[in-house]
């Protein structure tokens, strides 16, 4: 040590670093991080620093650094400041946390051994043996080592606590095996960004299991299913947690999540709910319907044999008497694997069809404004959640080369599954609905202007869903999130666009061969025509195709109405969501070709697009003078945009002069 500057070595690169226990954190330079290249960099938030002119600098993040000094290994995480007088800062957190002694007399600098102190045979310290990089909000296993003891042992693994406290990586506490050469635990990255472990870092300690502590144990195999449910949920809890909160709120949301851990973990065989709410299937004096099993290969039948066992074992499913039969087919999935489905087509062109209403698109993203924290949360299975009434179980039996089974719960294909479903969402949440929470099917968002609100919304609706004994999926919910996915959108408090997964079958459509891919294209972009300005204008050449008598061209005017739709999409659109206290205005356009309009909000003195709306003229309709059109787009606008004019003043804008 030389003064007050020491060499040291920084992920294997030289350097002499500055010694100063004036400065509350250690610091690397952003410049001297770009050049070790393979630094993992996170952002640091709502920290601001003091130096020593007395100016105030928002650090650019943080960063763990593997730090050799007299060839002594250490790891610490240093703060990256854009602009520093040193390249390396080593300052007071790091030299009480390796309890460092300063001879200034002699210049030299002493490190405790503080992470390598005897541990006692009974317990010992565990080191990950070498890097491993953490995907974000993922669950990764990575080697250890740390015992002395040449045998296998039982032991309790205890997580580093200083991992989850400072870089949210969780441990969970397990009992498992252990081996003299090297072992695995699991570790949790909750951060929606990648984390790394060096080789070296203290992951957490071991301990060695006393067996007289042990008390003895039934057999309860019957039960490792729920109790494989209930240790995966523990895993998995954290991930659920919005990663944007801070460390105050993620322990009141987990704490809530705790108290209804029951919610996300199937304990009973029986998968149907505890609600009034059952499966009817009306086919009036209609006679059953009978059909024949379709042939099937080998593999297929050992496909739906292996389901059958499955849905047998859960109590889905039940050996049938039944006159009725509908066959059963195998659709395969995107990841290859196979869907089991019972083609109920037959059954479902005599059943009277219920009526019952599912939420409006609209409504439901006009509910959302002034929200700040949004919970998703997905029904496991959710229409095995649902009785089939005994009366009507008969009529979903289907036929397979084992046998004749029927349903006790809600089978899929059923033609009013969907209408029973959102009866019992809204029998349940009646007197929730709109104003804390909103469910489509099986979909529930809980969402609030403030987190204090939302904890409390939350309780409310998960209350609900475990006095009616439904299960949530916890690999599909997230809570207290600043941004939601719902019914194929992105909603924040910024406003409403299209969810990436669905622009991304947009962009990747390819080029129409025939009238049916254009009728397939246009009817994928027509699901977000609320969000392209002059849809229908656009679309024009691509809707000529379509007409009876067309002949299917696609030529270069084609093409670029077909990119331009996809770039309207793909240009991530954002809208404003609808506030009835803001002053509202429809924008009017009309050509010779179609109508337009955009209703525009001034919302706290910026203006936001609420939704674009379009439409073709009619054959009679491009007859009409120009000032007849106008006068037609401000009529149509306001029919069109009724919801949300009805009862209210509002401005009419328009180019037109003689129309203004």
């Amino acid at each position: 040590m030389t003064g007050n500057h020491l060499e040291v070595i920084v992920d294997n690169k030289p350097i002499r670093a500055l010694v100063d226990s004036g400065a509350s954190f250690s610091i690397i330079s952003d410049r001297y991080r770009r050049y070790l290249k393979k630094v993992m960099f996170s952002e640091t938030k709502n920290v601001v620093l003091k130096v020593a002119n007395g100016s105030f600098v928002r650090p650019m993040g943080k960063c763990m650094l593997r730090v050799i000094i007299n060839s002594r290994e250490l790891l610490f995480e240093f703060v990256i400041l854009r602009h520093c007088s040193h390249d390396v800062i080593l300052g007071w957190d790091f030299l009480e946390a390796f309890q460092a002694v300063i001879d200034c007399g002699r210049s030299e600098l002493f490190l405790e051994d503080v992470c390598q102190e005897p541990s006692p045979l009974d317990s010992w310290k565990l080191y990950a043996i070498e890097d491993c990089t953490l995907e974000p909000r993922s669950l990764s296993r990575i080697a250890v080592s740390g015992c002395q003891v040449g045998r296998d042992l039982n032991v309790v693994v205890e997580g580093n606590k200083n991992l989850l406290f400072e870089r949210n990586i969780a441990i969970p506490s397990i009992l498992t095996s252990y081996n003299s050469s090297e072992s695995e635990i699991w570790v949790t990255n909750m951060q929606s960004e990648k984390r790394v472990i060096l080789k070296g870092m203290c992951v957490g300690r071991a301990e060695l299991l006393d067996e007289r502590h042990l008390c003895a144990i039934t057999d309860t195999s019957n039960h490792m299913d729920a109790l494989t449910e209930t240790t995966q949920f523990c895993i998995e809890y954290s991930l659920m947690i919005s990663p944007d909160l801070s460390n105050e709120q993620k322990g009141k949301l987990e704490e809530l999540l705790r108290t209804f851990s029951g919610v996300f973990v199937n304990t009973d065989k029986s998968t149907a709910a505890r609600t009034n709410v059952k499966h009817r299937i009306n086919t009036g004096d209609y006679a059953p319907i009978k059909q024949k099993a379709y042939r099937v290969s080998p593999t297929e039948r050992r496909i739906i044999r292996e389901e059958v066992d499955k849905m047998l074992d859960k109590g889905i499913i039940q050996p049938s008497e039944s006159p009725w039969s509908s066959p059963v087919v195998l659709v395969r999935k995107k990841d290859g694997s196979w869907r089991f489905c019972v083609d109920y087509r037959k059954l479902n062109t005599i059943t009277t069809k219920d009526v019952y209403p599912l939420p409006r698109i609209d409504d439901t993203l006009d509910s959302l404004k002034g929200a700040q924290f949004f919970s998703s949360m997905d029904l496991r299975s959710g229409y095995w959640q649902i009785e089939v009434d005994e009366a009507d179980r008969e009529k979903t039996a289907f036929v397979t080369p084992e046998g004749l089974y029927e349903f006790k719960v809600m089978p899929f294909g059923l033609c009013n599954a969907p209408a029973t479903f959102e009866r019992m969402m809204d029998n349940l949440l009646r007197h929730l609905k709109w104003t804390m929470c909103l469910c489509y099917l099986d979909d529930i968002i809980v969402f609030s202007e403030t987190f204090k609100d939302h904890i409390s919304r939350l309780r409310t609706v998960l209350k609900c869903i475990q006095e009616a004994g439904l299960v949530l999926n916890p690999k599909k919910c997230l809570f207290a999130a600043r941004e939601v996915k719902i019914l194929g959108h992105l909603v924040s408090r910024n406003g409403v666009r299209p969810d990436p997964d669905k622009v991304r079958a947009v962009r990747n459509f390819p080029t129409p061969k025939n009238v049916r891919d254009i009728r397939s294209f246009l009817g994928l972009c027509s699901y977000f025509r609320r969000f392209i300005k002059g849809f229908c204008y656009l679309a024009e050449p691509l809707q000529l195709l379509l007409k009876r008598d067309a002949k299917f061209h696609f030529g270069a005017e084609e093409a670029e109405a077909f990119d331009n739709l996809k770039a309207a999409l793909t240009s991530d659109p954002v809208l404003g969501l609808y506030d009835e206290n803001s002053p509202t205005e429809i924008h009017i356009d009309a050509s010779g070709y179609g109508i337009g309009a955009v209703l525009v909000q001034i919302q706290k003195e910026v203006e936001k697009v609420i939704a674009y709306a379009s439409r073709t003229l009619t054959k009679a309709e491009k007859n009409y003078s120009t000032t007849e059109r106008e006068c037609l787009a401000v009529v149509w606008a306001i029919n069109k945009f009724r919801p949300y004019l009805f009862g209210r003043h509002f401005t009419v804008v328009t180019d037109h002069y003689v129309g203004s």
